[in-house]
């Protein structure tokens, strides 16, 4: 009767021993299960907002579209208050920066040699100075000044609307100005610029170029940059 009794002991004690085991191992089962689960459903709305973002940039494309369709529609059906309406809404937006535009102009060159790195205020000088002369478009390595756009060093990089860059890469300034003046009084100003700059910065080693350019093209604000956002501002009657 012992015998049975503690062979029937030894038997629950080890049912109970393999049950919490079992429940460990399924445990664990579950944490990979929820761990590659979790991961595959971030890896799935990562590539659906890819989709997303895409049909929206393809919908977004299509609406410029037809809205320049409309435009020329109309500018060649009606006349007078509505080409004038046209043509100023299209002054509007060269205005804002919200238009590819060429002209001549001036092409800064700027690097920083190592262990030097490029300097936010640096780029920001040259860019009012550029302001200050009269430019009517600007850009730094592709991306379009406009009243928003900030120029500020992070760590490692230089953010211009909301795009890093290298600090240790070179950066282009591109600007349209006053072709009559280029020669004989923008270039020497800026050369007096650089070599301000660069006694500032004495003990790094910089290449700032300044070159004249018959052709100097602009790219437009980019909608998906942070400068182009307005989705905040409410028009007062």
């Amino acid at each position: 009767m012992k015998i049975r009794f503690r062979h029937s002991v030894f038997v629950i004690i080890l049912c109970i021993a393999l049950g919490v085991l079992l429940a460990l191992q399924m445990k664990g089962l579950n944490r990979k299960s929820v761990t590659r689960d979790s991961l595959q459903e971030l890896q799935n709305s990562v590539i659906e907002f890819q989709k997303k973002n895409q049909d929206l940039d393809r919908r977004n494309n299509q609406l410029q579209d037809y809205i320049r369709t409309l435009e020329n529609e109309l500018s060649g059906t009606e006349t007078g208050a509505l080409a004038r309406i046209i043509e100023e809404k299209e002054q509007y937006a060269i205005f804002a920066g919200l238009r590819k535009v060429e002209n001549e102009g001036l092409v800064i060159t700027l690097t920083a040699k190592a262990p030097a790195r490029m300097r936010d205020s640096v780029l920001r000088q040259f860019v009012n100075e550029l302001a200050s002369l009269g430019a009517q478009a600007v850009s730094i390595n592709g991306e379009r000044k406009v009243a928003t756009t900030e120029i500020r060093a992070n760590d490692d990089q230089i953010i211009i609307n909301g795009v890093r860059f290298d600090r240790g890469g070179n950066f282009e300034i591109r600007a349209i100005v006053n072709p009559d003046t280029i020669e004989d009084y923008i270039i020497p100003y800026l050369e007096n610029v650089r070599t301000v700059i660069l006694r500032e910065l004495e003990g790094e080693s910089w290449d700032i170029n300044i070159k004249h350019e018959k052709k100097v093209v602009i790219p437009a604000l980019r909608e998906d940059r942070i400068s182009y956002q307005n989705d905040l501002l409410v028009p007062v009657e």
